[in-house]
C-alpha cells in the first residue's frame, strides 16, 4: 500500500483505524525485510572448520571441529559460550595444569582432554553445564 492512500484512508477514517492501518504497514515492511534478510544469511550458509591444540608437559590434546552455522550470530553465540565455559573453568582451578580444549555446537559444550582425576572431569562437566545459554554438555574428559 503506498504512502499516500495510507494518508486519504487516514483523513477519511478514524484516529483508531489510521493507527491500525499504520501499525499494519510498519509490521508488514519489518516482516518482508526480515524474510529478504533471512535468504540472504540462508545463501550463504557459514561452514568453518576449526582446530585446536593444548599441550602441556606431558600431555597433548587436539581437536578438529566442523560447524554449520546459519548465520554469524549462531557462531558469536558459540564463541562467547566457549569464552564463559573457559573463564568459568578457570576460575574453579580445576583445569590447572591439565590440557583441556572448550568448543561449542549450537550450544551444546564439548569438553576434551586429560583431568587428573575422575572427579576433576566430572567437575569440570557441572561447571560447564551450569553456565548460562549451555543447552547440554558431550563430556569427554579422561584421566591417569
Amino acid at each position: 500500500m503506498s504512502l499516500q492512500k495510507m494518508y486519504a484512508m487516514c483523513n477519511l477514517s478514524s484516529p483508531a483505524r489510521c493507527g491500525r492501518i499504520v501499525l499494519l504497514a510498519v509490521v508488514s515492511g519489518i516482516l518482508v525485510g526480515t524474510q529478504v534478510l533471512a535468504g540472504r544469511i540462508q545463501a550463504e550458509e557459514i561452514t568453518p572448520t576449526a582446530s585446536t591444540s593444548v599441550t602441556t608437559d606431558n600431555e597433548s590434546v587436539s581437536l578438529v571441529a566442523h560447524h554449520h552455522y546459519q548465520s554469524a550470530a549462531d557462531r558469536a553465540h558459540d564463541a562467547l559460550l566457549i569464552t564463559e565455559v573457559n573463564s568459568a573453568l578457570a576460575d574453579d582451578g580445576v583445569a590447572d595444569h591439565s590440557p583441556i580444549i572448550v568448543d561449542c555446537d549450537h550450544g551444546t559444550i564439548l569438553l576434551s582432554g586429560v583431568m587428573k582425576s575422575a572427579e576433576d572431569a566430572q567437575r569440570a562437566g557441572h561447571i560447564a553445564a551450569s553456565a548460562p545459554g549451555v543447552v547440554a554438555v558431550k563430556n569427554q574428559l579422561t584421566w591417569h
